[in-house]
């Protein structure tokens, strides 16, 4: 172990100064070569006492153009932030939480679309683990199964039994879903929340819409994923892919079919590189050991001032 795993630079932009030092020393390195030919016009009495004041170096032994560039080369390496994992950095652990909404409606459980769904939310948890999870349920009414946590183990348990039985009450409202959705996103403090809504798009109204274009408008992203119905229910509306597409881009989400759900996969994977590469944040999670570069270039700038021999 080496001690610079996981080494990044916070501020790389400085490293364009680097080059810059080293240009700026060369130049000073042979201006001060130059001053060296006075030594060919002074007279050779005088010689000795100007170099014990200082006055005066012989061509290229003067180590100043060298010890300027060597500390503005340890400045500029300060400042780009060479940094390393903090294993004492607080966790920031709902910062880009994923809250998936399951429709337990009787047109989804009587249309045959119920183990698409529940494939389709074990999918997105197994490929989301790394971000915090939540899940909802909803027909008639929505209900809160888990707040957003870091065990994918429990909530696949938990989507795993839910069945026809599971809702007391029958319906369809996905807007009383989103609600939901929207107070727990806020009460644990998401700064960049996901929301899927997994449905037929059965019961999906002006008052939805309304509602996802609000939580776009806070931050909160919402997306669909469409179940296809074996057969639509006798007496119960077809599904309705319009209605779920319109509401995903009414809450600046994607829709994708629950048989393919990669297109939605990558579009929380990149707000979940976002969330990660946030300059702020990553200053928390990360020791910034350029300070410590920075004053280790007081080192060669104290040869400048050593003391000189008097005349």
């Amino acid at each position: 172990m080496t001690g610079l795993e996981g080494l990044i630079l916070l501020r790389p932009i400085w490293l364009g100064a680097l080059p810059v030092a080293l240009l700026l020393g060369g130049l000073a390195a042979r201006a001060s070569a130059r001053r060296g030919r006075w030594t060919r016009l002074i007279d050779a009495d005088l010689l000795p006492a100007m170099r014990r004041r200082g006055h005066l170096t012989e061509a290229g032994r003067d180590p100043s153009p060298l010890l300027v560039a060597c500390s503005a080369v340890l400045v500029a390496a300060g400042l780009a932030g060479p940094a390393t994992p903090d294993p004492d950095a607080p966790a920031l652990r709902n910062l880009d939480a994923v809250m998936i909404l399951l429709d337990l409606s009787p047109s989804v459980i009587e249309g045959g679309g119920l183990d698409d769904a529940q494939a389709a939310v074990s999918r997105l948890i197994d490929r989301h683990a790394a971000r915090p999870v939540a899940l909802g349920i909803y027909s008639g009414e929505s209900f809160l199964v888990s707040v957003p946590t870091d065990e994918p183990e429990t909530l696949q348990t938990m989507v795993g039994v839910v069945d026809g039985d599971t809702m007391p009450v029958a319906g369809s409202r996905p807007d009383r879903a989103l609600a939901m959705a929207r107070r727990t996103l806020a009460d644990a403090v998401v700064e960049r929340p996901d929301v899927v809504l997994v449905s037929d798009g059965g019961g999906l109204g002006p008052g939805a819409l309304d509602l996802a274009r609000l939580m776009a408008s806070e931050g909160i992203r919402v997306s669909a994923i469409f179940v296809t119905p074996d057969a639509a229910p006798y007496g119960m509306p077809p599904a309705r892919w319009e209605s779920l597409a319109a509401l995903a881009d009414a809450g600046g989400g994607a829709i994708v079919h629950a048989g393919d759900t990669a297109p939605l996969e990558a579009l929380l994977a990149d707000r979940r590189g976002a969330a990660a590469a946030d300059g702020a944040r990553r200053r928390l999670r990360y020791q910034d050991h350029g300070r410590w570069l920075v004053a280790l270039a007081l080192v060669p700038l104290a040869f400048l001032f050593r003391r000189r021999e008097a005349a």
